[in-house]
């Protein structure tokens, strides 16, 4: 190697360095001296001026660590090589030996970095595991629904006696086939969730490491601040030492970025709170069937591109991620929805129909009979069959429909009460008293002796058979009546009649729970679909009353005429101008 060529010697060591300022200084004049180089030529190659650069090989100051990548490179301009791992190690190690004994506030900053740096590699790795995973189990899910389907189909197959062999041989490799997706769903689906803890531990530990670095940081900014920019200039110990160039720059930058971090932020929690507000209106819309490509659009957060964190950028992106798969269920769970109302719709005409047809075959029956204990018979099969015609209606109300049956002409109150009554099985221990001469609007009829009916089911059955269900009606002065249905039943807690009440006054989604009380659902519905109130509470003698009040639209004293009704549907003329009594 050529003898190097120095623009002056360089001082000997100072013997008050410290061994690791020694050896890292040592180690420095090496690589200075196996350049060739003057401190003019190095100046210019990696951007540092002389004087500084001779601070440097004296000990006299640390360089920041960036100082190491550019001494590699000016290996590399002089050698065309770069420097071994090896060598760039042992480089390092000796820089932060001198930085952990003079520079302890710079060294945890460098430290924190490293563990950051690795923090957000595991972050990395730990996503990329998620997301294969979710992947896998994506396509295991729609393997699966194939299968699902496959047997759907082989079930569904019918054909010649030899056939039978080759379908059962196709059904046993399709569940053996299902088991093992099965299998390997729960599998990756525990790998899942130990990846997913994983990644929260990570990003906990991420989020520690970064307050601890802000803080390290501003330790350190403080010591700098302190050291070079106090009121009465800088240590007159150091009075030859000019600041760092990089000091002020180097705050600067860090400035811009916390105001770009803190943009960002902002950002994305305006948008966060905004998604927030719209997704609940999104899936109703949803659920009501409504077009929603406008609002898909608006809830999506802005692209991630448009982020300068990556840490921000990925957050967001998950966000996306969130909101897609929100609204993509959502629109999931409203074709289910329509799918089953659809089949309850047709399930429900059907059965309507022909009870319908049996009811007329009932009464004929009746008509003919002469026999008193064959015509009790009939009787309570008709009565049966009412019953069971209002079931059928409840499947409509669950589908959101309306029942066929449709009154034109307004009808009595008292000739409503009767015809819930009625459909009750215990109707025998039902008492009418005081009903006040008022009519019911001809749209209403059916659905509040639908109503009536269903309170008045729950009041027999949770009270004893020995015990009377009372029915009273009250016109208030301002036309409206209030129907109240008063038993001596096994009562209910507070609590239970707050939920009750609540789930009256706001029917939850239909899903399995409905069924366990479904008739409070159904009066529930219909009670909100002519702006009827309805309340449970005590009665004070153990009991529990129900009151129905009915707006002024719906009802009017009888004889002053009601407002022209709405067209009924087709089929309603079979009802129109009837009364309200259903059979038996």
């Amino acid at each position: 190697m050529q003898e190097p060529r120095r623009g002056r010697p360089l001082s000997p060591l100072r013997n008050d360095l410290g061994p690791e300022m020694t050896a890292w200084a040592n180690r420095l004049r090496e690589f200075y001296t196996s350049l060739g180089m003057t401190l003019g030529e190095l100046e210019r190659l990696v951007g540092i001026d002389a004087t500084t650069l001779s601070r440097y090989l004296n000990g006299r100051r640390l360089p920041e660590i960036a100082f190491l990548g550019k001494l590699d490179d000016a290996v590399f301009s002089r050698t065309q090589t770069r420097m071994h791992k090896d060598v760039r190690e042992s480089v390092r190690e000796l820089y932060l030996a001198a930085c952990l004994v003079h520079e302890p506030q710079r060294h945890e900053v460098y430290m924190l970095r490293d563990a950051l740096a690795r923090a957000v590699q595991r972050a990395e790795l730990a996503e990329e595991t998620v997301w294969e995973l979710q992947a896998e189990l994506h396509a295991e899910q729609r393997r699966r629904e194939l299968v699902e389907n496959s047997l759907r189909q082989l079930e569904a197959r019918t054909g010649p006696a030899d056939d039978v062999d080759t379908l059962r041989r196709e059904r046993a490799r399709a569940l053996a086939e299902r088991d093992m997706l099965t299998a390997l769903m729960e599998q990756h689906s525990a790998e899942l969730v130990s990846a997913m803890r994983e990644q929260y531990a990570i990003a906990q530990a991420r989020e520690q490491l970064a307050t601890e670095l802000h803080g390290a940081e501003r330790v350190l900014d403080e010591h700098l601040e302190s050291r070079w920019g106090s009121p009465d200039g800088p240590d007159p110990g150091r009075s030859q030492e000019p600041r760092p160039p990089k000091a002020g720059r180097w705050r600067r930058r860090r400035a811009g970025t916390r105001r770009r971090q803190r943009t960002d932020l902002e950002t994305l929690r305006a948008r966060a709170e905004h998604a927030a507000r719209e997704l609940p209106r999104v899936v109703g819309r949803f659920s009501a069937g409504d077009v929603l490509d406008a609002d898909l659009s608006s809830l999506l957060p802005l692209p991630a591109s448009t982020y300068s964190d990556d840490d921000i950028a990925r957050v967001a992106a998950a966000m996306d991620l969130v909101l897609h798969d929100a609204v993509r269920l959502a629109g999931e769970q409203a074709l289910l929805r329509g799918n089953v109302n659809a089949m309850f719709t047709n399930l429900s005409r059907r059965s309507q129909g022909l009870l319908q047809r049996q009811i007329s075959l009932i009464s004929e029956l009746e008509e003919q009979e002469a026999d008193a204990a064959h015509l009790a018979s009939l009787f309570k099969l008709d009565h049966l069959a009412t019953r069971m015609m209002r079931n059928g209606e409840n499947l409509l109300v669950l589908a959101g429909e309306e029942p066929g049956r449709r009154w034109t002409s307004p009808v009595p109150l008292v000739d409503v009460l009767r015809a819930a009554a009625s459909e009750v099985e215990q109707y025998e221990r039902i008492e009418l008293t005081s009903v006040p001469a008022v009519e019911v609007a001809g749209r209403v009829v059916t659905d509040l002796v639908h109503l009536l009916a269903e309170l008045l089911e729950n009041a027999t059955s949770f009270s004893s058979p020995q015990t009377k269900v009372r029915v009273t009606g009250h016109a208030l002065p301002d036309g409206r009546v209030l129907i109240g249905i008063d038993d001596a039943g096994i009562g209910l807690s507070a609590e239970d009649l707050a939920d009750i009440n609540e789930r009256l006054a706001a029917p939850p989604t239909v899903d399995a729970a409905v069924s366990h009380r479904m008739g409070l659902f159904v009066v529930g519905r219909l009670s909100l679909r002519h702006g009827v109130r309805v309340q449970l509470r005590g009665n004070g003698h153990g009991g529990t009353e129900a009151l129905v009040m009915l707006p002024v639209d719906a009802v009017h004293a009888e004889g002053e005429g009601a407002p022209a009704p709405a067209p009924a549907p087709d089929g309603a003329g079979d009802d129109a101008g009837g009364g309200a009594g259903g059979g038996g």
